[in-house]
């Protein structure tokens, strides 16, 4: 049995080792990546967050959008991830990216407006911790929306029993009930969630105190 180090350390080396190749063989994420970023207000100078950015490109899309407004800051426990993301980023003077765990984000309390994050959150090694965190850096009424494969039915619960087995690096695929549990757990207010494509969803919370 893994402790929460011995998984992180194996999820690092996994993304490190993707890190080049991830742009190209991942570009389905890309799409789920628009539909969340599309669901964010980034209408009045936004400070965002995403945690495990990997390559940068939904920060950007988001800073993008918001059309100079704001600040956009990407976490990620790779370096290799976070290098590639500052190298896509170098004529984005509000963009920046910083290697660092989800569990112990370098930001200063009430500092965000939105937390993201996509396609990661069941690679997490500590997921109560790593939204401990989202609620400590979030504003009063700030908003987290996780996109993630959602395991709300038996054909998804065994797909993640098998990935355990391709991948020692997968941690968890969630349900619905076990990410509204995670969220309150974390004093986090669930709201709702919305349905991007098959199981996968965004599940959104907001800090109410």
């Amino acid at each position: 049995m893994q402790n929460s180090d011995e998984r992180a350390e194996l999820n690092e080396n996994l993304w490190d080792a993707r890190a080049r190749t991830y742009d190209r063989r991942f570009s389905f994420t890309r799409w789920t990546q628009k539909k969340l970023v599309s669901m964010l207000r980034l209408d009045e100078k936004p400070v965002l967050l995403d945690l495990a950015c990997g390559t940068g490109w939904a920060v950007r899309y988001a800073a993008i959008l918001a059309k100079g407004q704001g600040m956009f800051y990407g976490i990620d426990n790779s370096s290799n991830m976070i290098e590639i993301a500052k190298a896509g980023s170098a004529n984005y003077l509000n963009v920046n990216f910083r290697k660092s765990k989800v569990e112990t984000l370098p930001f200063e309390d009430n500092f965000f407006d939105f937390v993201i994050s996509s396609n990661a959150f069941h690679h997490f090694s500590d997921p109560e911790k790593a939204l401990r965190e989202v609620h400590r850096v979030l504003k009063l009424r700030g908003k987290v929306y996780i996109l993630d494969t959602t395991a709300d039915n038996f054909f998804m619960r065994t797909i993640d029993a098998m990935s355990h087995k391709f991948e020692p690096a997968h941690i968890k695929l969630y349900s619905t009930k076990e990410f509204r549990t995670l969220f309150e757990k974390a004093n986090i207010c669930y709201v709702e969630n919305k349905a991007v494509f098959s199981a996968i969803k965004v599940h959104i919370g907001e800090k109410a105190s």
